[in-house]
């Protein structure tokens, strides 16, 4: 019986999604439209609560979450590290948290998803007026042995993603 062509073009394309990671990555921020960001203002990083209802026995989610947010603020000279001066304070719920699990997702894309979303507020100190909010939202819902691990990474991918909606939105 001979193959259609096809059938190994098929087969090398399930082999590359089940060796690469699949996922989606959302962003929307809204901004109060009268709100014009202080001239060389730094983000100051917040109250993070994790408000998704659960707890997650391998991570303190909270604590990676400041750190990535953290450091990702400080590699891009963003971070305010002394509470004086033109400055922008960043609250963040975590809203959403899946671990996942890379084997499941390897099975079937969909299954074992690692999932992350926060919602964030941007406030102006002094009275801490409500300027702004971003919410930020990632999956990795397809893969292999690459995405092995994506419970960690996607933590600070969430932070990168609004990290990027800060620059494109506030501090242009």
């Amino acid at each position: 019986m001979r193959r259609s062509p096809w059938t190994l073009v098929i087969a090398i394309g399930m082999l590359a999604v089940g060796l690469a990671g699949c996922g989606t990555s959302n962003q929307i921020a809204k901004m109060d439209s009268t709100f014009n960001c202080p001239p060389g203002a730094k983000i100051e990083v917040g109250k993070v609560t994790n408000e998704t209802g659960k707890t997650f026995e391998e991570i303190d989610l909270v604590q990676v979450y400041t750190n990535a947010l953290t450091q990702k603020l400080l590699a891009q000279k963003l971070l305010c590290e002394e509470p004086s001066g033109e400055r922008l304070v960043l609250d963040t719920k975590i809203v959403e948290y899946e671990p996942g699990n890379a084997f499941k997702r390897w099975l079937m894309p969909g299954y074992g998803s690692t999932v992350m979303a926060v919602n964030c507020d941007l406030k102006l100190p002094p009275d801490q007026k409500l300027v702004g909010s971003i919410e930020a939202r990632r999956t990795v819902s397809a893969g292999g042995a690459y995405t092995i691990g994506a419970w960690e990474t996607i933590v600070g991918q969430v932070a990168d993603d609004v990290i990027k909606k800060l620059k494109e939105e506030v501090i242009k």
